[in-house]
């Protein structure tokens, strides 16, 4: 779609619901384009990249009327150096035609891409003659001072387009800088077109030099469905995720996705629509803040769009914790704006605050354009409320959160820690290292209680109720310990013949062996049973406990000492070696709580 141009003056799915939304996000927005600064009607289409040296590019269509989207439109830009605190003068990048800058033509649909290897930013940008909205001719740019001064802009149309194509359109949103895999260091960009005959395509374009030329790559070419304004974001394991807008969506159904495996050059498969994923008809902007191949304890891509099924209004951040494969809803995520809100685009700042740049206004939705910078704990962080934590010690940093005030008490190895019954509890941190999903897994901890004969967690994992999820519960009142593993719907429990609520140390573990379900104390299998294959921790973000269900209920009344988690079966040598002499060198731990 057309864009628009600003001015200012110079000084960002689970069954058990988990929350990750504060009750008022404190974010603060500054307005860099207003309509009718500068002489421009209207400004709109905004994108914005982090430069490799830190600075923000915020980019506009400022329409020299209104907000029509084939008219007199100029690429503008301004520049922040301080993570958006400030920002200079707005600068034209790009206006007029090849051969008069002061003519008329739309320039627009900015797709800024920063190279990271060299530290050029790229933009991509698409041009017509302003009186017409036919021929669409892609350009090419270049800055190499930060987005100081600009490269004459090239036609690349031989190169990515098609004379017999009708409509095209890059962006309009930032590109990314492949960083993994075979194609690391590639440029890729969303793109849409319309071929002349009734069909629609969404199409992804890439460079394998920086920028210089680029390629037509995975297209999906249909009439039932029009993918269009994609933005990509690079997953973990390689691929490429575009989101797409949903041209011939209604009510609900307005969001696509495919995926492409090969860096951009195809898609595994065509465009579908997300379910859940709830909009009106418009551009939505992705950003990947987490990634654990990069460090962080889990994986969050945020999306940024309005909220409203039906209208362009309720500007909302929504994250998926799983590479795409699901969305929070509406009410998970969190607003920015209950004004009229539509274009978006976002950037994660060298603070760690994301930067959110968007059409906002109280009247209309191309009133303005704001950029709002905010943290992750206003949007929700899946540990909230953050505290003070006990360490874990196993070299994956997986400190897990006091709830309530478990207090230090003598433990069977050093100290521990003791747990009143009613609010105490160990939350766990939401870290991919603690999803034992599909595979082997043994969970154990010291155990001294007695006091009450209510149901006690020991362990809890990921969901509750039918779905998939792994326990470790004491049950005295009926005079057992028992275990619990549920995998898609198929679920295997296992108990001891004996409570051991004797107000004496016990060491319990729950293993998963190889289609074996066994609980163990005291160093001795006590029971096993035949266990279902599957995930135990197909959801994400997921919720772990020591001392509580997820929901919190069954809080344990009584001591807990040395708590891990292994992502194996531990072998009875193993399990016996840690029983009595606490050894800390069995491998394969990802969380070794020692309580003290």
């Amino acid at each position: 779609m057309p864009k628009l141009k600003l001015v200012l003056p110079a000084l960002a799915l689970v069954a058990l619901s988990i929350p990750t939304t504060p009750a008022q996000a404190a974010i603060t927005q500054t307005v860099l384009f207003n309509k009718g600064d500068a002489g421009y009607g209207c400004y709109r289409i905004p994108a914005i990249v982090k430069t490799k040296a830190g600075t923000l590019l915020a980019f506009a269509e400022a329409r020299r009327t209104w907000c029509a989207d084939s008219q007199e439109i100029d690429l503008v830009l301004r520049r922040s150096e301080d993570d958006g605190r400030t920002w200079s003068a707005t600068q034209t990048v790009l206006s007029g035609t090849d051969s008069d800058p002061d003519a008329v033509a739309t320039r627009g649909n900015p797709a800024p891409i920063v190279d990271y290897e060299t530290g050029r930013i790229v933009l991509l940008s698409t041009m017509d003659p302003g009186t017409t909205s036919r021929p669409r001719t892609p350009y090419v740019q270049f800055s190499d001072d930060d987005g100081k001064t600009w490269s004459k802009a090239e036609n690349i149309g031989d190169q990515i387009d098609d004379p017999a194509w009708g409509w095209y359109a890059t962006g309009p949103v930032h590109g990314i800088q492949l960083t993994r895999g075979a194609h690391a260091g590639r440029l890729v960009a969303g793109t849409n077109y319309d071929n002349g005959a009734g069909q629609n395509a969404g199409q992804l374009v890439y460079s394998d030099d920086h920028g210089q030329t680029w390629h037509k790559g995975a297209t999906d070419l249909r009439s039932d469905a029009t993918p269009q304004e994609i933005s990509v974001v690079e997953k973990v394991d390689g691929g490429v995720y575009a989101g797409a807008r949903n041209n011939a969506g209604t009510s609900g159904a307005s969001r696509m996705a495919a995926v492409s495996n090969d860096g951009g050059q195809t898609f595994a498969a065509p465009f579908a629509t997300i379910a859940g994923l709830t909009t009106p008809v418009v551009q939505g902007s992705l950003q990947r803040m987490r990634a654990v191949d990069q460090g962080d304890k889990y994986n969050r891509i945020l999306f940024a769009a309005p909220a409203d099924p039906d209208r362009r209004r309720y500007m909302t951040i929504r994250s998926s914790f799983d590479e795409g494969k699901t969305w929070q809803t509406v009410a998970q995520g969190t607003r920015i704006t209950s004004d009229w809100s539509g274009y978006s685009d976002m950037a994660i700042l060298d603070t760690g605050e994301i930067g959110l740049l968007y059409e906002g206004g109280t009247v209309d939705a191309r009133d303005q354009i704001r950029f709002a910078r905010f943290t992750e704990n206003d949007i929700g962080h899946p540990d909230a409320p953050l505290g003070a934590t006990t360490p874990d010690i196993s070299g994956l940093h997986n400190d897990s959160y006091l709830r309530g005030g478990p207090t230090t008490t003598t433990g069977k190895f050093g100290q521990a820690r003791d747990f009143d019954g009613v609010d105490d509890a160990l939350q766990l941190p939401y870290a991919e290292s603690l999803a034992v999903g599909a595979g082997d897994f043994t969970a154990m901890a010291w155990i001294k209680y007695g006091a009450s004969t209510t149901p006690q967690a020991i362990f809890w994992g990921y969901n509750i109720n039918e779905f998939s999820q792994f326990w470790l519960r004491a049950e005295p009142a009926d005079g057992r310990i028992r275990g619990l593993i549920t995998t898609g719907g198929n679920t295997a429990a296992v108990q001891t013949t004996k409570a051991y609520n004797d107000n004496a140390w016990h060491h319990v573990a729950l293993q998963r062996k190889t289609g074996t379900l066994s609980i163990w104390v005291d160093g001795t299998q006590a029971a096993s049973v035949t266990a279902p294959s599957g995930s135990v921790s197909p959801g994400r973000p997921f919720k772990m406990y020591v001392g509580q269900r997820l929901d919190g209920a069954h809080h344990f009344d009584g001591s807990l000492d040395e708590v891990r988690l292994y992502k194996r079966a531990l072998t009875a040598t193993e399990i016996n070696s840690i029983r009595t002499t606490n050894s800390t060198t069995v491998p394969n731990v990802v969380l070794d709580l020692p309580l003290g």
